[in-house]
């Protein structure tokens, strides 16, 4: 009788250590579910960051060299037309920067948002009542999607990679007066077990930077996706 009481007991002492190590098995498989699940919402707003960057610089870009796409206007638009251009763009556009830096509006503006500022004042401005605003289109127009775009993915580019993003499948277009980055990081799975084994995948976001208002005033002006890789 106690034999078999004994064998009972130890009977039951096994199964319940293979009941404890299979909730074990059970809890470890769902904490590495739920280490890789907050590693998929990390690397996704990691992605949407890298996007958001991305567009940010490529918006800089086009601000700092479309003072090309001016004088080119300026050079082949304005020479004999001085009476009716008193002054060139680029000077209303620093005379515009000195009102806005003594408008109390702008105090909490950085220089570099005063001078984007001003520039879309100024551009505005020529191309709603300039005497050559169509002209000034066609260039500013023109400019862009052949020149300025190409150093707009360069800085997409290069900022994508600073962000450890991905080229493959990243793309820049402008829509609507506004730059849009599309990227990605990679998530990498933790494994356990034979679980999540070799699981890594691209998790892409699509950022905008701020409007640039001038774009608005050049009819039907888009470009299409550019490829960064």
């Amino acid at each position: 009788m106690k034999l078999e009481v004994k064998r009972i007991i130890q009977n039951e002492r096994g199964n319940i250590a293979l009941f404890v190590i299979g909730i074990l098995a059970i809890m470890m498989v769902l904490f590495v579910f739920i280490l890789n699940l907050s590693k998929v919402f990390a690397v996704k707003e990691q992605a949407n960051s890298t996007s958001q960057q991305a567009s940010l610089a490529a918006t800089a870009v086009l601000y700092d060299q479309i003072e090309v796409a001016i004088k080119r206007y300026e050079d082949e638009t304005l020479p004999g037309l001085v009476d009716q251009h008193p002054k060139s763009i680029a000077e209303k556009i620093d005379e515009k920067i000195i009102e806005l830096n003594s408008d109390p509006d702008y105090s909490d503006y950085s220089q570099n948002e005063i001078s984007i500022e001003a520039i879309d004042f100024v551009l505005i401005d020529e191309l709603r009542h300039g005497f050559g605003k169509k002209d000034l289109a066609e260039i500013l127009e023109e400019e862009i999607e052949q020149d300025i775009i190409k150093s707009m993915t360069s800085e997409a580019r290069q900022t994508i990679l600073e962000n450890e993003g991905n080229l493959q499948g990243a793309t820049l277009k402008i829509d609507k007066g506004q730059v849009y980055v599309k990227a990605s990081n990679t998530v990498e799975a933790t494994s356990y077990d034979g679980f999540f084994n070799n699981f890594a995948e691209e998790l892409f976001q699509t950022s905008a930077g701020p409007k640039i208002d001038f774009l608005e005033h050049i009819p039907s002006f888009d470009v299409g996706d550019r490829s960064l890789e």
